[in-house]
């Protein structure tokens, strides 16, 4: 296989993982408004919007919730929105038109099409849950047409290892973000059921918040979000499970590849890591855990690009 196509296939894999969550994001954390113990913190849920995505803005100034929400939805000069992702995973896609099936590239068509055409209008005022809740179902028809209308060669295993490692740095960086909204709540004097209440929207974000309260039978807390969310090696949004595939999936391409093993080496460390990691070991710095987990997935990209990718 050519550099370019396999690159065109992990970063399809990625794009359309990244804007699921960007999608779910928004409308978890926005909607979240509506709960009794963020009812008056519009400001402060805006702003937790922009910091997850790294939108600059004046933490003295309030923010306009529109402008916010169009930002991230449908500025086409904004690298993070959602219609510049899709539109990536879009032009990724046709660039190997050749070698996916043509449902798959229909229904990532269709995608892009459903969020270039959507009205603006609409969505600035009372179209904000319909575009999200839409915009996952697309991403959930995508994922069900990569597993089944694709022979399960390198072709798929490059898309996968895009999902499966966008997902991964997608777990940390929305676990960071929520630890700097508790930070700042604290500085600001919110009462504590508040500050837990982050861990409630943490996993609605992640869909994981029945599979939590069905494994630890209880309210959830710091820890056991923590531990859930980074070492439950049998939760699919976890990063243990989802450094594991991804361990899987280099080992199934060096097979096919003939490629060193300096890569499946580090993917194989990394995964253990998290699926032995005990939260006592890293409770005093939990943000920098987490800026350690990024940076150990960013040298995975790094080395993926460097073994796969450069001709």
């Amino acid at each position: 296989m050519l550099a370019r196509v396999a690159n065109s296939l992990y970063w399809t894999g990625r794009y359309i993982e990244r804007s699921e969550h960007l999608s779910r994001y928004l409308r978890v954390q926005y909607f979240s408004i509506l709960d009794t113990p963020m009812s008056q913190n519009k400001d402060f849920i805006l702003k937790s919007i922009m910091t997850m995505y790294g939108m600059k803005f004046d933490v003295n100034e309030p923010v306009d919730e529109q402008d916010v929400l169009v930002e991230l939805g449908f500025n086409a000069e904004n690298s993070i929105s959602l219609r510049s992702t899709v539109t990536a995973a879009r032009e990724n896609a046709r660039s190997v038109r050749y070698v996916i099936s043509t449902e798959l590239w229909e229904v990532i068509n269709q995608y892009f099409l459903f969020v270039k055409e959507y009205n603006t209008d609409f969505y600035k005022t009372r179209g904000l849950y319909d575009f999200t809740i839409s915009a996952g179902k697309h991403c959930s028809i995508i994922r069900s047409y990569i597993d089944h209308t694709l022979i399960h060669d390198d072709i798929w295993l490059f898309i996968e290892l895009g999902i499966y490692l966008e997902r991964a740095a997608q777990i940390a960086r929305i676990l960071s973000s929520k630890l700097h909204d508790i930070e700042i709540l604290s500085e600001n004097g919110a009462n504590t059921p508040l500050k837990r209440y982050q861990w409630t929207i943490t996993l609605k974000v992640l869909e994981a918040f029945d599979m939590h309260r069905r494994l630890y039978k209880k309210p959830q807390t710091q820890r056991s979000v923590f531990e859930f969310l980074t070492s439950n090696s049998q939760f699919p949004r976890s990063i243990a499970y989802n450094l594991s595939r991804v361990h899987d999936l280099i080992a199934q391409l060096n097979q096919m590849t003939k490629s060193g093993d300096n890569l499946l080496f580090k993917a194989g460390k990394y995964s253990s890591y998290f699926q032995y990691l005990e939260y006592e070991d890293v409770k005093d710095d939990l943000q920098g855990f987490l800026n350690q987990s990024l940076n150990h997935i960013y040298e995975l990209n790094r080395m993926i690009e460097e073994e796969y990718f450069q001709s």
